[in-house]
């Protein structure tokens, strides 16, 4: 947290994405979140990214993790998907964190 913004004036957003079933698997997710990530980090200096998924979407859990998010809580009932009630895990990632985070697709 920076000292000149305090927590509740911090901007915070959040990416999501959704692809069809044929561009599963391609990384995509990966390299749009990380761009999307580099944006809000780097040229709209926010301190925090949250992000959620639903908790049976474990490939999309593994994308946020992979990008350098932490998962924070679950938030019970809270979507509904395919008519069906779900929860939904909370992940976030602090601007601090997101450097060592970057790994690989860094310099993209």
């Amino acid at each position: 947290m920076r000292p000149d913004r305090p927590p509740a004036a911090a901007p915070r957003r959040g990416p999501g994405y959704c692809f069809d079933e044929a561009a599963w698997g391609h990384g995509y997710a990966t390299e749009t979140a990380h761009a999307v990530l580099r944006w809000a980090f780097d040229t709209l200096d926010l301190d925090r990214v949250q992000s959620g998924t639903d908790t049976r979407d474990l490939a999309s859990a593994r994308v946020l993790e992979k990008l350098g998010f932490v998962r924070e809580g679950t938030l019970r009932e809270e979507c509904v998907v395919a008519g069906e009630v779900s929860d939904t895990w909370v992940f976030g990632l602090l601007g601090r964190e997101w450097r060592p985070a970057a790994g690989p697709l860094a310099a993209g």
